[in-house]
């Protein structure tokens, strides 16, 4: 082969990657105005929360983003005006023991449906699969009246156990379980493991991603609720951070402190947007790894 043969064999890829790269441009560019449009509220809000109030009342129609004059006083507002404290530990509380049920149940769930063969496992399934696509709205009122029957509105069991376990997180565990070989199941039978050994020992440190993943999904999940807290609770020592805030945006007398209200926006925002950060890739392997995929 002749030398400049060579060269054209070793320039051929480069200047394919090149006109790749020239192609995904535009897609880059509409992504980009997509993410800075859905980005744009949130950058709204965190600088009006540094904006003084009469800053923001002499704006007018066309408000200015980045503020004159900055300041601490919104945040200092939003955390003492209302027992903010109280509204925070609550969401924590709720959005903890939402998680760590949805997430241990699936494992099981998932771990049952993928390994084990028992009469009505299709059925069973199936029910849990259509249950997917039933509206919360159609479930909402049966709900209610059975946790107020309970005697658990106002508690931490009414706005936690309507939500211990997720469908979803039950189908996206059967799913990832089931690309795990089942030779190695088989093997650790022969070595004398019980199944509650081999799905914690050996499933579960094999499963981080998914449930890395699934964690994630359950807690932005959990974190967002609004409907749901704002029914079930009507006393304040019980009121979530988000509820909290809506009630703070009620009870203005005067003008509305939209200052306060974006910094108790951006307080209740802080923890999903440092887990949307520090976990992103892992949310995308998992989504991959448990063959969500298209």
């Amino acid at each position: 082969m002749t030398t400049e043969a060579i060269t054209q064999v070793q320039t051929a890829p480069a200047q394919h990657r090149k006109r790749r790269n020239w192609g995904d441009g535009p897609v880059h560019v509409v992504l980009l105005v997509i993410g800075l449009i859905i980005a744009l509220p949130v950058v709204i809000a965190f600088f009006m929360s540094f904006t003084p109030l009469r800053e923001i009342l002499s704006q007018g129609a066309a408000p200015e983003i980045l503020p004159n004059t900055w300041t601490m006083e919104n945040y200092d507002k939003a955390w003492t005006a209302s027992p903010f404290p109280r509204y925070m530990l609550n969401s924590i509380i709720q959005t903890g023991v939402i998680t760590i049920a949805q997430v241990v149940f699936s494992v099981l769930a998932g771990f049952a449906f993928a390994m084990f063969e028992f009469r009505g496992k299709n059925a069973l399934f199936a029910l849990v699969i259509g249950s997917l696509i039933i509206p919360f709205e159609l479930t909402f009122i049966p709900n209610f009246v059975l946790i107020s029957d309970l005697g658990w509105a106002n508690t931490y069991a009414g706005l936690t156990v309507p939500f211990l376990a997720s469908a979803f997180g039950v189908f996206m565990m059967r799913q990832f379980f089931l690309t795990i070989p089942r030779d190695l199941y088989d093997a650790a039978k022969i070595d004398g493991a019980s199944d509650w050994y081999y799905l914690w020992r050996i499933m579960v440190p094999l499963s981080k991603g998914a449930i890395s993943a699934f964690t994630i999904f359950a807690f932005l999940s959990a974190w967002n609720q609004f409907l749901w807290p704002l029914v079930i609770t009507n006393e304040e020592s019980m009121r979530t951070a988000q509820i909290g805030i809506r009630f703070f945006l009620v009870n203005q007398e005067r003008a509305t402190d939209w200052g306060a209200i974006m910094a108790g926006t951006v307080i209740v925002m802080v923890p999903t947007l440092i887990i949307f950060l520090f976990a992103q890739k892992q949310l995308v392997k998992g989504i991959a790894a448990s063959g969500l995929k298209g």
